[in-house]
């Protein structure tokens, strides 16, 4: 994503442009995997960026009020993992031997929300779901099989 998309998302947000903000909503959108408070850190000061982890973790709050980056809190993690907001729905598939995490995109319980919200009355804004298993790699190396 260019500089300027990024600047406009953030004063769009009603936030003031901050090099931590740019840098940090930068690093999001390249990164293929979610990354921790403390993965952004060194990557920004891998890029020469130099920052405080303090001053990471409250623009990360800051960037996930606004809604431009999500938190995303999975069971077997001991911190906070954070990915760019594509606003696309995403689910995550998450390694018990590697901890690897995998988004998938394909998810069927649309249609089945739908007929919750007709059948109960419930308004439902939205839903979370992670799968656990083993990745292709630790099911070779524990000798299991997928069906």
């Amino acid at each position: 994503m260019e500089k300027k998309s990024i600047i406009s998302k953030i004063t769009e947000a009603g936030l003031k442009k901050t090099k931590y903000r740019v840098n940090i909503i930068d690093l999001l959108e390249k990164s293929n995997t979610l990354l921790s408070a403390q993965d952004i850190h060194t990557q920004l000061i891998k890029n020469k960026t130099k920052v405080n982890l303090s001053t990471v973790y409250r623009t990360l709050d800051k960037l996930t009020e606004n809604g431009i980056i999500n938190k995303v809190d999975i069971e077997q993690e001991k911190q906070s993992l954070y990915e760019y907001n594509r606003d696309e729905h995403h689910h995550f598939l998450i390694c018990k031997n590697c901890n690897k995490i995998e988004t998938i995109y394909n998810c069927p319980l649309h249609d089945y929300e739908q007929e919750i919200m007709k059948d109960s009355g419930f308004y439902i804004t939205g839903h979370k779901i992670e799968f656990y298993g083993y990745c292709k790699e630790c099911q070779k190396s524990l000798n299991i099989s997928s069906l």
